[in-house]
C-alpha cells in the first residue's frame, strides 16, 4: 500500500473513533450522542435491519428461470420459463418430449409409420381421417397455398426429393426432364379437404404431402399451449430457430431474440441486433442452412412450385413476427418466394404481422439490416 493510501486509511479509521479512542463510530469533531439520539439511532437501525431482512426474504422468493433442452424433429429445442407456481422441471421436460414425439408420429416425413407417410402411401380417392395436429397443419398449409395461388405448395415432396433436400439427402442438379416429370406430380389443388368430416383425399396417386414449411412452427405452438395450461406465464420456446415468447422474464424485462447473419460463402455471424417479443412468434427462413453449390451457383432448399427450381437468393433470409409460430413459419418461407407487393398483400390479410429481410452480411451492409418491410398491428 502506498504512503498516500495509508494516510487515507488512517484518516478514515480515525474519523470513526472518539478523541480518546474509546467511543466507536463517533467523529472526533462531533459531540457524543445524547441518550435521546441514541434511542432514535437504535430505532433507525432496527428499521433498517427489518427492511434488509424483508428484502432478502423477497429475493429468496423470486421465481427462478428454468432451462430445458433436447433434440426433436431432426433439430434441437430449448425452453426457458419461470412461474410463481412450483413445477417439476423433469416432468415438464418429459411432457415436452411426449408432445413433440406425438407430433412427429403424425407429420414427420422421416418416419415410415407416421400419419403423413401412410397418407402418401394410400391410393388415390381414398378418404383418410386427419388426427388433430395433421388437420391443423394441413388446413393452414392449404390456406397459404390458396392465398398465394400455389407459390406455397405442401405437395412439393417429389421436387424436394429430386433435388436432394428430402429424406435421401443426396444433393444434385436434376435433369430438366426429371424436373418436368416431378412437376406433374405436384399441385395442392389435387388435395381435397373436408373440414367438417376432417378427412383428406388426394386425387393423384403420385401426390406426396410435405408440411415441413409450417411443421416446426406448429410444434412451437404446441409446447407453448402446454406451458400455458400449466399456468406458466413467462416462457421462451425455440425449436430449430423458430421461436415463441409469452409474458416477460422473471425480472420483468422483455424476452429478446437475435437473427443469425450469414455470409454468401455459408459462414455465419452472431447477430448484433436483438428483437423483443411480447406474446409473439418469430420464424426465419433462409438460403444458408440447407444449400449446396455447383460451379459457383447457390442452390437452396426453397423451391419454386412453378419452375421446379430453387428460388434466387438476393437476400440471406426473411423473418416474420406473428401471433403464432405456425403462421410465422409459413409466411417466412413465402417471403422468399413471392415478390414484395404480393407479400405485402398477403401479410395484410392477417393481424399482427411484421416481416423483414436480412441482407447477406447484414452487419456490413449499407442498405440497413433487419429493416421492417411491413408491419400490420392487430385489430383491437
Amino acid at each position: 500500500m502506498s504512503e498516500a493510501n495509508k494516510r487515507n486509511a488512517r484518516q478514515f479509521v480515525g474519523a470513526g473513533l472518539s478523541r480518546d479512542g474509546l467511543m466507536p463510530f463517533v467523529s472526533r469533531d462531533k459531540p457524543a450522542p445524547t441518550p435521546e439520539l441514541t434511542k432514535v439511532s437504535k430505532i433507525i437501525i432496527a428499521a433498517c435491519c427489518l427492511s434488509f431482512a424483508l428484502a432478502v426474504c423477497s429475493c429468496r422468493q423470486s421465481p427462478t428461470t428454468v432451462y430445458l433442452k433436447g433434440d426433436a424433429m431432426g433439430t434441437f429445442y430449448t425452453v426457458q420459463y419461470w412461474s410463481k407456481k412450483a413445477h417439476e422441471p423433469q416432468r415438464l421436460d418429459t411432457a415436452v418430449k411426449e408432445i413433440l414425439n406425438e407430433f412427429e408420429n403424425q407429420l414427420s416425413n422421416w418416419r415410415s409409420d407416421s400419419w403423413v407417410s401412410r397418407f402418401n402411401a394410400a391410393p388415390a380417392n381414398t378418404p383418410i381421417h386427419l388426427p388433430e395436429h395433421a388437420f391443423e397443419v394441413v388446413s393452414l398449409s392449404l390456406q397459404l397455398a390458396e392465398r398465394t395461388n400455389g407459390a406455397f405448395d405442401p405437395t412439393l415432396s417429389p421436387l424436394i426429393q429430386l433435388w436432394g433436400f428430402g429424406t435421401e439427402s443426396k444433393e444434385r442438379i436434376p435433369e430438366k426432364s426429371s424436373i418436368r416429370a416431378a412437376l406433374q406430380k405436384v399441385g395442392y389443388h389435387k388435395l381435397v379437404l373436408d373440414r367438417d368430416q376432417r378427412v383428406l383425399v388426394k386425387t393423384d396417386p403420385n401426390l406426396q404431402l410435405n408440411c415441413s414449411a409450417v411443421a416446426k412452427g406448429y410444434a412451437v405452438d404446441l409446447v407453448a399451449q402446454e406451458l400455458k395450461e400449466r399456468s406458466i406465464a413467462g416462457m421462451l420456446i425455440n425449436i430449430g430457430g423458430e421461436v415463441y415468447a409469452a409474458g416477460t422474464k422473471s425480472d420483468g424485462s422483455s424476452w429478446t431474440v437475435g437473427i443469425q447473419e450469414n455470409l454468401p460463402n455459408g459462414q455465419t455471424l452472431r447477430s448484433n441486433r436483438t428483437f423483443p417479443l411480447h406474446d409473439q412468434a418469430l420464424a426465419t427462413s433462409g438460403h444458408s442452412q440447407r444449400v449446396f453449390f455447383r460451379n459457383g451457383q447457390r442452390y437452396s432448399h426453397i423451391l419454386d412450385a412453378k419452375t421446379g427450381h430453387p428460388v434466387e437468393a438476393p437476400v440471406a433470409s426473411a423473418s416474420v413476427v406473428a401471433p403464432n409460430c405456425a403462421l410465422a413459419d409459413g409466411l417466412a418461407t413465402i417471403a422468399l418466394i413471392i415478390d414484395g407487393d404480393s407479400m405485402k398483400q398477403l401479410a395484410s390479410e392477417y393481424d399482427g404481422i411484421e416481416y423483414f429481410y436480412t441482407p447477406w452480411n447484414a452487419s456490413r451492409s449499407d442498405t440497413g439490416s433487419h429493416s421492417i418491410s411491413y408491419r400490420n398491428q392487430p385489430t383491437s
